[in-house]
């Protein structure tokens, strides 16, 4: 049992790209890892559970032949998923959810509340039902472990939804309990990257709303210079383009169109072309400007 658990566990925090001191991180000393690892060492079920949460499997899998094949099961889907919600294609997202829905009840828990946040998102921005998608995102957050990843990713979607439906307080709360463990995020990782630029950009947007132009401005330079030092294009269009939106208000037109040149650019490479268009009428707006 010990062979198997040290393989699965190791094989799986590989998979993930993930060291063994952030998989020990808010669980255990990182030396306990490397003795599971090595088969020197069977946890108890709180810590494997712990382990598990952390790994997004179920505690099956680490000891059941056939659960590997489970665990892989939404792969092709997240990525797809991950495709969609980066283009705000929700109808796309839509089609493909529907289609996995059918397999849910051989997923892990994680798994299963993954699709619950997917179908939030379609239920918010595709179907307009708010309300129930702020309630259901609620309900997932409560069995969502703290040392899961998916933790961050569903409070980081509660945080735009509370803004989007006006409830400022809870907003607020969440914003700050966010900002602190978004902080805490060794980057390490493509996941927790993923999650500090898509946090730090949705802090952005918001200054920009509330007309904080100071700090919107500093937030977004520092987030762009984080895109860079980690070569990741991950929302950096639309951190140009925020930023050319900015400029347009309080710059020369030409630091606007370098802004939204740089961002048709970006959308072009990820084959955006809705987002590519769009940016492309700001320009010609600029251009006809007086």
């Amino acid at each position: 049992m010990r062979t198997l658990l040290a393989t699965r566990l190791k094989n799986r925090r590989k998979e993930l790209k993930m060291s063994q001191r952030e998989l020990a991180e808010g669980i255990c000393k990182q030396g306990q890892i490397s003795r599971l690892e090595n088969g020197d060492y069977t946890p108890g079920a709180d810590f494997l559970y712990a382990l598990a949460q952390k790994l997004k499997v179920s505690m099956d899998y680490f000891f059941e032949e056939q659960v590997e094949q489970k665990t892989d099961e939404l792969s092709e889907f997240k990525k797809l998923a991950h495709i969609f919600i980066l283009n705000r294609n929700y109808e796309s997202l839509k089609y493909i959810f529907e289609l996995e829905k059918i397999k849910s009840h051989r997923l892990s828990l994680s798994d299963k509340l993954y699709l619950e946040w997917i179908k939030s998102l379609i239920d918010f921005y595709f179907y307009g039902k708010k309300n129930e998608a702020v309630i259901k995102l609620e309900e997932v957050l409560e069995q969502t472990s703290l040392y899961d990843l998916n933790y961050l990713q569903v409070s980081n979607t509660l945080f735009n939804f509370y803004y989007e439906v006006g409830s400022l307080e809870r907003f607020n709360e969440i914003k700050d309990k966010l900002e602190e463990r978004v902080s805490q995020l060794s980057l390490n990782t493509v996941e927790e990257l993923e999650l500090y630029i898509k946090f730090n950009y949705n802090i952005c947007r918001y200054l920009w709303l509330q007309k904080d132009i100071e700090e919107a401005i500093t937030r977004i330079t520092t987030t762009i210079k984080k895109c860079k030092d980690y070569r990741t294009t991950y929302l950096l269009a639309d951190l140009y383009l925020l930023m050319g939106n900015i400029s347009e208000i309080i710059s020369s037109k030409d630091i606007a169109v370098e802004n939204y040149e740089l961002a048709r650019f970006l959308y072009k490479l990820d084959e955006n072309i809705p987002m590519m268009l769009k940016v492309e009428h700001y320009i010609v707006k600029m251009a006809n400007k007086v």
